[in-house]
């Protein structure tokens, strides 16, 4: 019975079209470059924090930051990231009956506040519930992104898709700290602010 499916699979493959890479990015529809728009403009906001967040915890409140030891901060970075984690285990299946672009606008929403409370509130505590609304807000965008993904691509160009989809990934994760740089020179605030700028560019694509 195993090799019968096997073999039933295996034609079932080769029914697919194969394309080209060219080809292959060409047949993308106009709204998996959107999704993808999206992912940046999320990850470039994202990173743009995360990746300076150690920075801005240890340098000291006279220059801006928040002035906590290691260990305040490891408690915020562990916190961050199960619930960032753990979050998406119960929002797939929110996503799937609410809507994908529903679940967006709500997480977009959800991430703006977390970027401004980071800048309005400068403590432990505030940054922490900051990170909090983050995870949450991540937590809520990635089943709504990643469903819209897969529904804007079909068999003959899902490999094509995801593999550019995750180069956005890391464009984003390269683009964003050079933002931080830039807005830190100013002041630390201004990273918060400019991220919720940015982030804020999903309603346009949306």
């Amino acid at each position: 019975m195993s090799d019968a499916n096997d073999a039933y699979a295996e034609n079932d493959l080769r029914e697919v079209k194969q394309l080209g890479m060219w080809a292959s990015i060409a047949s993308l529809s106009y709204i998996f470059w959107i999704v993808g728009g999206m992912e940046l403009v999320e990850r470039i906001a994202y990173y743009g924090v995360k990746a300076s967040a150690g920075l801005y915890a240890k340098a000291p409140v006279s220059e801006g930051g928040l002035g906590i030891s290691l260990h305040d901060y490891g408690v915020i970075i562990s916190i961050w990231a199960l619930m960032q984690t753990f979050i998406p285990v119960f929002t797939g299946g929110i996503s799937d009956r609410v809507g994908y672009k529903e679940t967006i606008f709500a997480s977009t929403v959800i991430k703006i506040a977390g970027y401004l409370v980071m800048a309005f509130f400068p403590t432990f505590w505030g940054f922490l519930f900051g990170a909090m609304l983050l995870a949450g807000g991540t937590g809520i965008f990635k089943p709504g992104i990643q469903g819209t993904l897969v529904l804007s691509t079909g068999r003959q160009n899902t490999s094509m898709a995801w593999g550019i989809f995750y180069q956005v990934v890391n464009i984003g994760g390269f683009l964003g700290p050079l933002v931080a740089v830039h807005m830190r020179q100013l002041s630390w605030d201004n990273v918060f602010y400019a991220c919720a700028a940015i982030i804020s560019l999903n309603f346009l694509f949306l």
